[in-house]
């Protein structure tokens, strides 16, 4: 298994990435990155991820990028190939990602109920935290006997302003916030919790668009290779 951080150009064998023999999947369900991957122009298709994401440990809360990197990692690692080794492509790109809220030391992932919702919300009101997203692209090329893995990730800066208790329980009772890291949806009725934003704003919806250009630039199948 070749890993390498996406700082770094891998080296790639030539190849044009939208002919018929080259594929992409997105190694993830989440109606937010389906709809940024879209919006870019990328032909891709959904690949199911059957891993159960590690907690944080201490040591992860101090590094809080290489553990998004990690859990991107590991979910293009445990992607579902089947399509990809039954498909017409001699050759693939596996995107995976994954996406935390970090503050004063502490991640916070996807809420557990509506009372851990809440009690991230009262956190981050009035406060500055980062978003991180973790990126690993897992490419499959014809006659090569492993996967390389490209890793790497983004931070954002996002700055709350003031929501009361009342305003944050009725927030929670929509059920919004509670299938997104920091329980909230920038994208969504969160966004009037937002003040500032310093850095990629796709990065906060789940997905660094600037980020992955580079990323796949890197690989050698640039973004607009992929366009029809």
């Amino acid at each position: 298994m070749k890993i390498e951080r996406c700082d770094a150009v891998l080296s790639p064998s030539a190849f044009s990435p939208g002919a018929p023999d080259w594929q992409f999947f997105l190694a993830s369900t989440s109606p937010r990155r389906v709809e940024l991957l879209q919006t870019i122009g990328i032909p891709f298709t959904c690949v199911a991820v059957g891993v159960e994401e590690p907690l944080p440990v201490a040591s992860d809360e101090l590094e809080p990028g290489r553990f998004v990197e990690r859990l991107a990692h590991l979910k293009a690692l445990s992607c579902d190939t089947s399509k990809i080794e039954s498909g017409n492509g001699a050759h693939a790109v596996i995107l995976a990602a994954d996406t935390v809220v970090w503050h004063d030391g502490v991640i916070l992932n996807k809420p557990h109920d509506a009372a851990d919702a809440c009690r991230m919300l009262r956190r981050l009101r009035n406060q500055t935290h980062q978003v991180f997203t973790g990126v690993a692209l897992r490419v499959r090329r014809q006659n090569h006997e492993e996967d390389e893995y490209c890793l790497s990730h983004e931070v954002t800066q996002v700055r709350f302003g003031d929501a009361s208790d009342e305003w944050i329980t009725r927030y929670v009772a929509t059920g919004e916030p509670l299938d997104k890291a920091g329980a909230y949806a920038a994208q969504g009725r969160g966004a009037v919790l937002i003040e500032r934003i310093e850095g990629d704003f796709w990065n906060v919806v789940g997905l660094p668009l600037a980020r992955l250009s580079r990323m796949l630039g890197d690989v050698g199948a640039p973004l607009e290779s992929w366009w029809r």
